[in-house]
Formats: structure tokens, sequence, C-alpha cells
């Protein structure tokens, strides 16, 4: 549901700012060479949007949602445990939603310490007691995915349902110890959470729900958000919260932007780790809730956004549509409002943005660039989305890809996954595989005292370390042959540069004493050994590569 309720947003827009008959080289250097081979999970030819998280091992938990239906087949759960550098998965299999539920509206994953958790929002079940069945059943495993357990004999876990209408939105672990929540949004009426816990949870269902949920939004705002996209996200740790983060298209009211450009965002924020005396099962304004900020604006002419939290604080990765660039837009808890600065990620807008952190605050996303269909960006902070590194992930441009999401752990090790031609597919990545090695134009030029290099760097800003070598064979003789002692390199120039704009910069490389001595000899072009190392985000690519150096000529001496 998330995935698709992005992609209507951009056809959205493309019939509103077209009309109706509208709805009828050296590039980016790839990274991903340092990625992870990439792993079918499964082939399920037609199925929801997967989910993905990560244990503290660095195994890809991935599920969805399996609604083929051949021969009327009820809905079914199917997942898959990928291993780091693992070609194939380690576990898989099917589970089927008790009471006979037999439609699947959406498959949530986490991973919270040693236990593995499934959840599916299901409906239909066929019981006398039908609604205790409803919305959320709950499967867990603590042995790493091999085996698993339906929670409560599949029960309801969870609920945040006001009518028919309601949709799930997103799981995550509350902060706090061994709590879980789920976030929901309705076509008529305001977005929802639930808290509960990780260990034997009591029934929360369409029958019952002891606990009761959060609704995040009052009844007198005019704007109820509706059924858009939306995302929830939490952090533990000094700064303990949930922030979910809705599309919103108003003209006016609370959340209004403009008639020009109606689409925007808004959010709730949450703080504090779940305690009786700080509930997020509480709406705001009520005495204890933990929510401090109902459904409120956040930014204008913006879509598409990711929302993710961890050590670096919550953020959300979205596409400025002032000029379709992808941008960073961090949260401030202090002001408990987005009054930060927006940071360009990428010179394109985006589409299936998703967030996450590492233990550090790395600051991981991915999305598909330029809209839908590939290539599949990554993008890491490492100074808590100052600025980003950003490479391909996913080189694919043949349209098909889509539904991309992520997971990252706290050791930095990641798991992208999306969907392509009717499969599942994952592949692992980490920190590095953001920075793209900088562009390196073949021809050098000596101008007697350096040597100009052109270096491009993709990430901004880059530190760019150049040397430049050259070999010389020494012939010796002997009694027997002729042998060729070992190359003796030279460094012939050396220097260090910091790059902050982007485009094509000639770097003046300062040569060496030796340099000026052994270029002396030399005329005409040759070739020469550079080595351009570049350092962005705290992580380092390095190229290699010969270069064409262009040797100044001698100035010619004045006759006697």
């Amino acid at each position: 549901m998330r995935r698709e309720l992005g992609r209507t947003t951009v056809l959205r827009r493309a019939c509103l700012t077209s009309g109706l008959a509208a709805c009828a080289a050296l590039a980016l250097c790839t990274s991903a060479m340092g990625a992870g081979t990439v792993v079918t999970a499964g082939s399920p030819l037609t199925n929801n949007p997967p989910s993905v998280a990560v244990s503290s091992s660095g195994d890809a938990l991935i599920a969805w949602n399996d609604d083929k239906g051949i021969a009327g087949a009820p809905n079914f759960v199917q997942y898959c445990v990928v291993p780091v550098g693992a070609t194939a998965c380690s576990h898989s299999g099917n589970l089927n939603p008790a009471d006979g539920a037999g439609f699947i509206d959406g498959v949530h994953v986490l991973v919270d310490g040693g236990t593995m958790v499934i959840l599916a929002d299901t409906f239909g079940a066929q019981g006398n007691n039908a609604a205790d069945y409803e919305p959320v059943q709950e499967w867990q495993s603590t042995d790493g995915g091999a085996t698993w357990t339906i929670v409560n004999g599949g029960l309801s876990v969870t609920n945040g349902v006001l009518n028919a209408d309601t949709g799930p939105l997103s799981a995550v672990i509350v902060p706090g110890t061994g709590v879980l929540g789920f976030g929901w949004d309705t076509a008529v009426g305001a977005p929802t959470f639930n808290a509960f816990p990780l260990n034997a949870p009591p029934e929360c269902s369409k029958a019952t729900c002891p606990a009761g949920f959060a609704t995040l939004e009052p009844d007198t705002n005019p704007d109820q958000i509706g059924n858009p996209f939306g995302q929830f996200a939490a952090q533990a740790g000094a700064n303990p919260g949930v922030l979910a983060v809705f599309d919103t298209n108003f003209t006016n009211g609370p959340l209004g932007c403009t008639v020009q450009d109606p689409f925007g965002t808004a959010y709730a924020y949450g703080s504090g780790n779940e305690s009786a005396g700080n509930s997020y099962n509480i709406s705001p304004g009520s005495p204890g809730s933990a929510w401090k900020v109902p459904v409120t604006q956040a930014d204008c002419n913006v879509e598409n956004p990711g929302v993710g939290g961890g050590p670096s604080g919550f953020g959300v990765l979205e596409t400025n549509e002032a000029n379709s660039t992808t941008v960073y837009h961090r949260f401030n808890a202090a002001t408990m409002k987005f009054d930060t600065p927006l940071v360009t990620v990428a010179h394109q807008s985006e589409l299936d943005a998703a967030l996450s952190q590492d233990g550090a605050g790395g600051i991981y996303g991915t999305y598909l660039l330029d809209g839908a269909g590939g290539p599949i960006n990554l993008s890491y902070s490492a100074d808590a989305g100052k600025s980003f590194a950003s490479g391909e992930l996913q080189a694919d441009r043949d349209g098909q890809d889509a539904n991309v999401t992520n997971g990252v752990n706290g050791a930095g090790q990641g798991w992208a996954v999306w969907t392509s031609n009717g499969s599942v597919f994952a592949q692992s990545f980490q920190a590095a595989d953001a920075i793209s090695p900088a562009v390196v134009a073949p021809s050098a030029t000596d101008t007697g005292t350096t040597v100009t290099v052109t270096v491009t760097c993709t990430s901004l800003p880059c530190t760019v370390t150049i040397t430049i070598t050259s070999s010389t064979v020494t012939v010796t003789k002997s009694s027997v042959s002729l042998k060729k002692k070992k190359p003796k390199s030279v460094t012939l120039a050396k220097g260090k540069f910091t790059i902050t704009k982007s485009g094509a910069h000639k770097l003046a490389v300062k040569l060496t004493p030796a340099g000026k001595k052994f270029l002396a000899s030399k005329k005409g072009h040759i070739k020469v050994g550079g080595t351009i190392s570049e350092t962005a985000a705290k992580h380092t690519k390095v190229t290699t590569r010969n270069l064409t150096l262009a040797i100044k000529p001698a100035k010619k001496k004045g006759k006697k």
C-alpha cells in the first residue's frame, strides 16, 4: 500500500499539471561494484510492497503479501532470510493467517533484539469470532527465521481502525523496553497509532482493545489527512520519540499550501519512552499522552516523503518540487518543528524514498532517482544530514524497478529491497557504497612547476589526494643474459584539494624535485600513473589510471 500510494502521487500531479489527456557516458560512476550480489528473495508474480529489517548479525528479514490468488486461493505471507554474502535465502516459506482470513492489506517486519517479527494486516476472517482475528496478526521467530510461531493463535495484536477505509502504514519499535507500534490512516478520519508489547501482547482487535489507540488529529481540524501516503519512524537513545509524516493536498486551512501547488507534508510527533504516564496510546492533548504535536503542517511544494530516525535525530527524504531535487529535511526536536534548512541530496527528483540509521547516526537513504523505474540510488550522510554522498546502487534503467525500501542495523550493514518484473530482489550495502569514485580526465598537462589534472567529484564536499608517478626500467648486463631490474617508481607530483562545487575542476598538483628532473629529460607526451583518492562522508574511494601527460617544451637557448 505504501509504495503504490507513492506512485499514485506522481500520476496525480501529472494529471493536474498536464490535463486529463496527459494521463492516457560520464555520468555517475556506479558504486554497485562494492555492494553485495543481488539476491532473488522470491517470485510471487503479484504482491504488495515488501518490507525489510536487518538483524544484529546483518541478516535481512524480508516479507511480503502473495496475493496472486491462483484458483481463488487466499492471500498469504511469504518470507526470506538472507545472510550477508549469501546468494539465496537461508530460510524461506509461507505463513497463512489464522481463522481463514483471506486477504492481506500489507506486511511489515521488525527485528527487536533476538526476535524477528512479521505483522500482516488481515481481513476476511471466517470464524464465529472473526473480529478477534482482525486487523493484524503476528508471527515471531527467535532462531533467526528458521521457525515461526503465530502469536496468540492469530488473535489480533494491534488496532487503529476507525472505519472500513482505514489502511495500515508502517510498524516501528517504540522507545522503551519491548514495545512495538503500528500506524494507520483513514480516508475520512484521523491517522491513528497503537503501541503493544513485544512479548505476550493482549488481544487488540476490532472486537476488543483494552489499551485503546491514539487519534493523532483533532476532530476540530477541518483537514483530515484522508488516506494519502504516510509513514512512521521511531528512535531510542538520548532523544526517544516517534515521528509520523503524511502527504497532503490542501489549498487552505491548517494544512493548506497554495492553489497552484497544493502538495505538501504534515507530521505528528511524540517523545519519551513508552510508560503508563507517557503513553503512545493516548491522543495528543490528553493527560498522560506521549504525543506532543498533533497533525501539523510540515512542508509545502514537496512530495514522496520517507521518514527515518536514530542517533542523528529524525529527518525526511523528499522531492522538492520547486527545483525537482531530492532533499533531506531534519526535524528539530528542541522546537518540535521542521525549521531547519533543506539539504540537497541529489539534483533529480525521487520516488520510493526510505531512510534508516546505524548505531553511530549514519543516515542511509534509498530511492528511485528521477522518478519511476530506476536507477536505484543510495545516499549516505556521516554528519547528521548536513551533507550527503550518493551513488547508484542499481544502475538498471528498464523502468521495472519499484517499491524500493531499506533497512540498516547498528553496525551499518544495510539491505535494499525492491520489486521488478514479478520478483522481489535484495542487495546488501554499506556506507562506502554511496561513495562514487572521482571521474578523472585521461589527459594531464605539465606546466614546469605543476601537473594539471581534471577531476570531478560526484559527492560533495570531497577531499581529493592526487599522486602522479612514473616508472623507469634499468637494464643491466650479466655473463649469461640481459636482466631487468624491478621498476623504480618516481613520484612526479602530489597534492591535496577540497572540492565544494559540482562540475569538473582543473587541479594543479605541485611537482616534486624528482618530478621536475624527470620531466626535464622528456618531451612530447608520455604515459604516467595517477592515483586519485577521494574522501567523502568519511569514506574513501581510490581511482588508479594511466594519464597522458603533455610535457611543456623546454625553452630554447639563445645563440652566443
